[in-house]
């Protein structure tokens, strides 16, 4: 066997077998989907990169070594549409545990922090568990300039005062900017188009959770203004959720994912994500839920059951609902909403069981969609325990578990992909999303044939099973299971031009591997 050259150089090895690595990973499948590499082979982890990858048949030592026999070692996990800003609250250990090692954040408009600045400082201060990039949010903005509600549009000097946050933010490092009319439906598409072009000015990205569509024909529209969005701006653009709210509307799905490949055929840098379960999760005050709920109901071909809570609601004091119960009447919705709009009580989420079965196998097949688990988990103040959905805690397991093992919507390198490569592809993270040489250490190992999300609608906060070691930037998180609290994750800076593009799996580049064949 030849040994595997680079750049069709010959690659010269170290000498393998002394204790010159900070962490090795013996025996495992290694597969990195960008080249098509999938065997057996051994890694070696110096200063948090990739320092070598060589045959089974040369074993590392290092100061870690890790056994992977039986597990794949594969690129860790990017959750490409998250609400993390500090991965200290929350659900830290749950996101960590269910693979991921860097959260794109700031999505659907909404972020923690008006400025990138504010939130690299913050999390100098913290420290970070994952890595983390973000968007600065729409939403966000529209409030810190002064937009008195979200259907009002902004005037002309807040647009103006937008436009010089988002800018010193892309300066500053950030992805771009990310949009949520769904939850600010005053927002134009005048004002949108002109952050968005700022985005593209720095070389940057935008993402968005659509208007609301009541119809099939609103809904594509909402996907199409994301889409306009994109080709006018000449932005790369992820739209969220597949659609987000649109894609309740069960007629809905072919005609946006329709709309999706006619602007990837024009040539448009467009993605699209999704977290696989049969329910979203957002908030009662979203203005969707202004239009009647027996019209929602009929749209959405639903009813009030199919709506639950994910935090308990207490009204005067007193248990009105508690977390996971479901919705008996209309009324009862309605009399929770009057008090959270009139900020009477905290906005508790709604959990709304309306995806169908076939809708979804429908989604989760589209080798176009990037997992993602939106990123949402929560402490109940009340019970003191976890609130949210099971999306938060086990997306990438459920993904892999479920749709990937048990369903076979794809291969397991496509899968791959999919939670990893394609986000990193799509956003420039060119040193992420691989296991090649020279790459960041990140990385997660599982056991294929055992790893599933064990998290419930009842109980959002048990971990994933199945993925024993998590590395972040070549320090090991999760350990044999278990999370060790380190703080290795690091803010992610947007210092280059993010491509807008899906990597081409069909035909894999040269192997990337060092020594493979020692």
């Amino acid at each position: 066997m030849q040994r595997v050259t680079q750049g069709g150089k010959r690659m010269a090895g170290r000498v393998p077998g002394k204790s010159e690595y900070d962490i090795v990973i013996n025996n495992g499948r290694v597969i990195d989907p960008l080249t098509g590499f999938d065997g057996v082979a051994n890694v070696g982890i110096r200063d948090g990169r990739i320092a070598d990858i060589v045959s089974i048949s040369h074993k590392l030592k290092g100061k870690k070594e890790i056994d992977a026999s039986g597990l794949v070692v594969a690129p860790g996990f990017i959750n490409v549409h998250s609400h993390a800003t500090d991965i200290g609250k929350g659900g830290v250990e749950l996101y960590i545990r269910d693979g991921i090692t860097t959260e794109i954040s700031g999505n659907c408009g909404i972020f923690d922090f008006v400025d990138f600045s504010e939130f690299e400082k913050d999390a100098a201060k913290n420290g970070l568990i994952s890595n983390i990039a973000t968007y600065v949010g729409h939403n966000a903005l529209r409030q810190a300039v002064g937009v008195p509600d979200n259907r009002t549009p902004a005037n002309d000097a807040q647009l103006a005062d937008m436009i010089n946050h988002v800018r010193q933010s892309m300066k500053d490092g950030a992805l771009g900017v990310s949009f949520g009319p769904f939850y600010g439906p005053g927002a134009t598409y005048d004002e949108m188009l002109a952050l968005a072009k700022v985005a593209a000015e720095y070389g940057g990205c935008s993402a968005s959770h659509v208007r609301e569509g009541y119809t099939v024909a609103d809904a594509v529209n909402s996907v199409n203004e994301g889409i306009r969005t994109a080709r006018e701006a000449g932005v790369p653009f992820i739209i969220s959720h597949t659609g987000g709210g649109p894609t309740v509307m069960p007629k809905s799905s072919g005609p946006i994912l329709e709309a999706v490949f006619e602007g990837l055929q024009e040539g448009l840098k467009l993605a699209v994500d999704f977290y696989g379960y049969d329910a979203f999760l957002t908030l009662m005050a979203a203005p969707v839920f202004d239009l009647p709920m027996e019209t929602l109901n009929q749209l959405m071909e639903s009813q009030i059951s199919d709506m639950e809570i994910p935090l308990t609601v207490l009204i005067d004091g007193q248990v009105y609902m508690e977390a996971g119960q479901r919705f008996s009447s209309i009324e009862q919705f309605q009399h929770i909403r009057q008090k959270v709009k009139s900020n009477e009580i905290p906005d508790p989420g709604l959990i709304g069981h309306l995806y169908k079965p076939s809708k979804l196998n429908f989604w989760m097949s589209c080798p176009l969609v990037m997992v993602e688990n939106d990123c949402t988990m929560s402490i109940d103040k009340i019970t003191g325990k976890y609130a949210g959905h099971p999306k938060d805690s086990g997306a990438f397991a459920h993904f892999l578990g479920y749709w990937v093992r048990e369903k076979g919507v794809c291969d397991l390198r496509t899968a791959l992909a999919r939670t990893s490569s394609m986000a990193a592809t799509f956003l420039g993270l060119d040193k992420k999303g691989r296991i090649q040489v020279g790459c960041d250490a990140d990385i997660t190992i599982f056991d294929a044939n055992a790893i599933t999300d064990k998290s419930t609608y009842i109980a959002p906060g048990l971990p994933s099973e199945g993925i024993p070691y998590v590395i972040v930037n070549g320090v090991v998180v999760v350990d044999d299971g278990k999370f060790t609290e380190v703080r290795a994750g690091k803010p992610i800076k947007r210092n280059w031009a993010i491509p807008g593009e899906y990597p081409n799996l069909g035909k894999a580049p040269s192997l990337d591997m060092k020594d493979l064949a020692r």
